[in-house]
C-alpha cells in the first residue's frame, strides 16, 4: 500500500511485515482448502468490493479516494479489506481500478473457519489485521480530527531489554513480529517466545499485573495492541481465538511449574 500523504516509517515497516504475513497465510489456507475466484478488471468494475471477501491483488492497482481526495494506492501483494466508514464520517471510500488487474477474492466466512484449526494461523491473523489497522490509524490522523484511540503500534527492542516487568499492569498484548524473546522468573529463564507468537494476553484478559518478565533475546520488532482493541476480536470472534487462549494458558501452568521449581 502507497499511502498518498507522508507517512512514518512505521507504515512501510507495516507494510513489509503485511506481505510476508499475508503471502504465508494466504498459501497455508489454500493448502487447507481454501478456495479463491479470480477477478480480472472488467469483473471488478461490474461487481465491486464486497465487505464479505478479502481480496489480494496479484497484478495492476486499485486507488482509494475519500472526500474527493485521493487518499491511497493498493498495489501488487496488498490485501484489500473493505474499511468500515467509522472512521472517516459520513463521506465514502471509493475505490478506482487505475490499470489492468488480475484480483483474488477469498470468503472472509471460509478463511474465518479455517483460522479457527490451527493457534499459529490465528497468531498470523491477529498481527494481519492489527498491522492493517495501524496503517488506516496513520492514514486516518493525517485526514480527521478525531480523538486519538488506542491503536495497534510497533516498538523496537534491543537484545537484552525489558518487553514486559513482572508486577507491572497488563494494558497491551503484544507480537513479536522479528526477533525472539524470553520470558524471566527471579532472574531464571522459564520459557521463549517465537516470531509471531502472541503474548501478555491472559493478564489482560484476567485483569492480572503481569507475573514474568520478557526480555528481548535478538533485536526485536515488537507488535503492541491496546487491552480494548485486543479484547473487541476476541470477544467477535471468541471460537477463534479459543485455542491460542487455552495454549496461552498451558503455557502459564508450565510457567508457573517452573516458578515452584526455582
Amino acid at each position: 500500500m502507497i499511502s498518498i500523504h507522508e507517512q512514518a516509517e512505521v507504515f512501510n515497516t507495516a507494510n513489509a511485515k503485511l506481505h510476508e504475513l499475508t503471502q504465508s497465510l494466504i498459501t497455508s489456507l489454500c493448502e487447507k482448502g481454501l478456495s479463491k475466484e479470480e477477478l480480472n478488471t472488467e469483473q471488478i468494475q461490474i461487481a465491486g468490493f464486497r465487505h464479505t471477501h478479502l481480496y489480494l491483488i496479484k497484478k495492476g492497482s486499485v486507488s482509494v479516494e475519500y472526500d474527493e481526495t485521493d487518499l491511497f494506492l493498493y498495489e501488487e501483494n496488498d490485501i484489500l479489506t473493505p474499511h468500515s466508514m467509522e472512521d472517516f464520517g459520513d463521506s465514502e471510500l471509493y475505490y478506482t481500478v487505475k490499470s489492468d488487474v488480475i484480483i483474488e477474492a477469498y470468503e472472509l466466512d471460509a478463511i474465518i473457519e479455517l483460522l479457527a484449526s490451527d493457534k499459529a494461523f490465528v497468531s498470523q491473523w491477529f498481527a494481519i489485521n492489527n498491522l492493517v489497522q495501524l496503517q488506516m490509524s496513520q492514514i486516518v490522523a493525517k485526514l480527521t480530527d478525531k480523538e486519538e484511540r488506542a491503536n495497534p503500534g510497533f516498538s523496537q527492542f534491543k537484545a537484552g531489554s525489558e518487553i514486559i516487568t513482572e508486577g507491572d499492569e497488563a494494558d497491551y498484548v503484544y507480537s513479536v513480529t522479528n526477533g525472539k524473546a524470553v520470558a524471566m522468573h527471579n532472574g531464571v529463564e522459564v520459557g521463549e517466545i517465537k516470531q509471531d507468537e502472541i503474548f501478555g494476553a491472559i493478564a489482560v484478559l484476567t485483569d492480572q499485573k503481569r507475573t514474568a518478565t520478557v526480555i528481548a533475546k535478538t533485536n526485536c520488532s515488537v507488535l503492541m495492541v491496546h487491552k480494548d482493541e485486543f479484547s473487541k476480536m476476541v470477544y467477535s470472534h471468541p471460537h477463534l481465538f479459543m485455542n491460542i487462549i487455552k495454549s496461552l494458558a498451558d503455557k502459564i501452568k508450565s510457567l508457573n511449574d517452573k516458578m515452584a521449581e526455582n
